[in-house]
């Protein structure tokens, strides 16, 4: 499988994403999820929102449920939220560890 699953699309609210975690050890460490990924040779940190958004999604989960959830827990306003989770999931497809999600 290709790094990015669809070509260069962008994403978008409606689009439906899970973590692709087969290749993925992970750990937390103080709240923040360190992972290594063997075949990539990479190392990844995570902050505590970061950690969080990869805990949701465990799921599949559209974009615009994650920034619904987070709204509820974060002080942040729908414009910022969808911009933040974008950049984030964007970066997560094109290392392959999420993915668009059939369902």
């Amino acid at each position: 499988m290709s790094k990015n699953d669809s070509g260069d699309r962008r994403l978008c609210g409606s689009d439906v994403l899970v973590r692709n975690d087969e290749e993925l050890l992970t750990t937390v460490v103080d709240g923040e999820l360190i992972g290594m990924s063997v075949e990539q040779g990479a190392c990844y940190g995570f902050n505590s929102v970061g950690t969080h958004i990869w805990e949701l999604l465990a799921e599949p989960r559209s974009i615009d449920n994650l920034c619904g959830q987070l709204k509820n827990e974060y002080d942040v306003g729908d414009d910022e939220c969808l911009r933040e989770v974008l950049e984030l999931v964007e970066d997560l497809r094109a290392e392959g560890l999420v993915k668009l999600s059939a369902s």
